[in-house]
């Protein structure tokens, strides 16, 4: 369960740091996404700060086991981006986007799941 919950977390991370950079760096793609979100040039860079972030908090408690303060930040961080998935995700389909829109970030959120639940498992 642990090697699972551990490829899930490098998975999540470079997932997660590869959508927060272009948010920080808010290039003509990235204002287009913000502007189908609604948000603020600052709102949405603060969103990619975040996701990156609390990706690194998710790689820095990899070996973590047990209740030591890694496997908390681990943990924390996971459910975090959980959150982070979802709420975005529910704002796009609040929006009325495509499912191909909405839907990796509902999947994003699942799999930040599944890394919580593997990580609690082990």
């Amino acid at each position: 369960m642990l090697v699972v919950a551990s490829l899930t977390s490098i998975a999540l991370f470079l997932t997660f740091f590869s959508i927060g950079a272009p948010r920080i760096v808010f290039n003509p793609h990235a204002s287009s996404q913000a502007d189908r979100l609604d948000y603020t040039k600052r709102r949405f860079q603060l969103q990619g700060i975040l996701e990156i972030v609390l990706g690194v908090l998710l790689v820095i408690g990899l070996k973590a086991t047990g209740s030591s303060l890694l496997a908390i930040v681990n943990e924390v961080a996971a459910l975090s981006l959980l959150v982070l998935a979802s709420l975005t995700g529910w704002r796009l389909r609040q929006m009325r986007a495509a499912t191909r829109v909405y839907g990796p970030w509902l999947a994003l959120a699942l799999a930040c799941l599944l890394e919580l639940v593997f990580r609690l498992a082990a």
